[in-house]
């Protein structure tokens, strides 16, 4: 009987320790620190825009930056061994959230650590629980709206999707810049990509975290693709000097302005047709013998030639019917307005096109550019055949051909043809009444001044400035008459009033007769 109670002793005492063991151990714990929130850098004062820069950026900005609480976020909060506390909850408009017994508590700017050590107090300090264990996880963030200013195709703000998984938060991934500046359609030709700012408030305070796009292009460096936060601004400024280089590699990015998108601009100067016009990006293409452009899908025209490509100022060109004869080609200018107001030119020589091949010449455009084309002073003949066939010259030229030939008028022409090409296009001589040793090829020059040249034909005679030149358009090509039909010109006008005479004559007699035989 003494055995038997002292073995029950001993299992209520063992029941008795195991029960309250944990209680025990809860409370001679001393309580979780909370976890000191990690600030940025201390920031250096900048000569521009009165704004803060984090001087000692690291490889990944976002670990300065701990996320901080702000309305729709939802949270779930675990208090140990108090089930009925622990549930998740969202944060409302105002910044607060609903907690039991201690009712609304405002957890804006606030990170996830400086939340658990918030509520751990609250319930410490209301004598509700004696040194809980308090846990909180992001179970959804709230929507980023971000905004984007300066060198992008369309400024704005923009609500920024997750990436990943959907319906559940799991698997989901913050966005990053590159994906913000493809929503607002990319940067324009015009920005400096080495200098892009992406401005983030942090608990009050402004930092500029600096991102060097050129580096992400040249080294792969992918932490230049920062993560994005709600609130974050990204300001795209102007180039000071356009490196077409660079300008031609970062439009081929997938940051870079959306090429398919049509932009507006306005070609003025020695052009065929100035004026506004559209350009779109990679739908273009010029048919083989006209000024015409066939908009057309470019998977039906992929494996044809005269593809146009992205939108530059020899496209421009050509859409604006090609160049003049009195076009300066070394001088053209592309000028645009910066989102500062102020403009920007960049020079474009065609002429170091043609005889290098490099394209950085052929300014690439975007939305709202003036393309200017000067009028040369002198036309040089040796460079005319090279303009006239250039890409970005008109696909036809007129000429007119007149006097003594057989179909006389107006031809449309290839551009580079020659005198006798366009004398064998109105039908050659007319052999009965044209000097067929010389013709006339009159000029409008830039100065205003008409230039005459008498130039000897000679059907066998090649391509040459002297007795067979490359024509312009508007070129007239007068035949005189031969010496033959000049002298048959004159006695006929000698002769042509006393033959009228004569005839009339004749035909009174005839009617007198015709009565008198009456």
């Amino acid at each position: 009987m003494i055995k038997t109670n002292f073995y029950d002793r001993l299992l209520l005492t063992s029941i008795f320790v195991l029960g309250y063991s944990p209680l025990l151990l809860a409370q001679n714990i001393s309580p979780r620190q909370p976890l000191k929130p990690l600030s940025p850098n201390s920031p250096t004062n900048s000569n521009t825009n009165n704004f803060k820069y984090d001087t000692s950026r690291q490889s990944n900005p976002s670990q300065q930056f701990p996320y901080t609480l702000d309305s729709g976020d939802v949270i779930s909060l675990d208090i140990f061994n108090v089930p009925e506390y622990s549930k998740e909850y969202q944060v409302l408009v105002d910044g607060t959230i609903n907690l039991p017994l201690i009712n609304r508590l405002s957890v804006v700017g606030l990170t996830l650590a400086e939340t658990e050590a918030l509520i751990y107090d609250e319930y410490v300090r209301s004598e509700l629980l004696k040194d809980p264990i308090v846990s909180i996880n992001l179970v959804s963030p709230r929507p980023i709206t971000v905004a984007i200013v300066g060198e992008i195709r369309t400024p704005g703000s923009y609500s920024i999707p997750f990436e990943g998984s959907t319906g559940t938060s799991q698997g989901r991934k913050f966005p990053n810049l590159i994906s913000a500046l493809q929503l607002a359609n990319g940067i324009n030709a015009s920005a400096d990509s080495r200098r892009v700012q992406v401005v983030r408030n942090y608990k009050g305070q402004e930092y500029i975290i600096p991102v060097n796009f050129w580096d992400f292009l040249e080294k792969g460096d992918l932490s230049q693709n920062i993560i994005l936060r709600d609130g974050d601004r990204i300001i795209i400024p102007s180039a000071e000097e356009i490196n077409p280089v660079e300008v031609l590699r970062v439009a081929t990015a997938n940051f870079s302005a959306n090429l398919s998108i049509p932009i507006t601009v306005s070609i003025v100067g020695e052009v065929n047709r100035p004026g506004p016009y559209t350009l779109s990006g990679d739908d273009v293409r010029a048919n083989s013998l006209t000024d015409s452009l066939n908009f057309q899908n470019t998977t039906t025209i992929r494996n044809q030639e005269g593809l146009a490509g992205i939108p530059t100022a020899t496209r421009a060109i050509k859409t604006a019917g090609g160049l003049t004869a009195k076009a300066d080609i070394r001088n053209i200018e592309v000028r645009r307005t910066l989102p500062s107001g102020q403009e920007q030119i960049v020079k474009v020589n065609l002429w170091e096109l043609l005889q290098t091949g490099k394209f950085r010449e052929d300014a690439l455009l975007q939305n709202g550019d003036r393309v200017f084309i000067p009028t040369i002073e002198t036309i040089k003949d040796s460079e005319v055949r090279q303009v006239a066939i250039a890409s970005f010259s008109p696909n036809t030229i007129n000429v007119s051909v007149v006097g003594e030939v057989k179909t006389p008028g107006v031809k449309q022409l290839p551009p580079n043809v020659s005198l006798q090409q366009a004398l064998l296009q109105a039908g050659g001589f007319d052999n009965r009444r044209a000097n067929e040793s010389v013709a006339e090829l009159i000029r409008l020059n830039p100065d205003g001044t008409v230039t005459r040249r008498s130039i000897k034909v000679d059907f066998s005679s090649p391509l040459s400035d002297e007795n067979n030149p490359p024509l312009l358009n508007n070129d007239v090509i007068f035949v005189e008459r031969s010496n033959l039909a000049v002298a048959s010109d004159a006695t006929f006008a000698i002769i042509n009033p006393f033959a009228q005479i004569l005839g009339i004559i004749a035909n009174t007699a005839l009617v007198v007769d015709r009565f008198s035989g009456n």
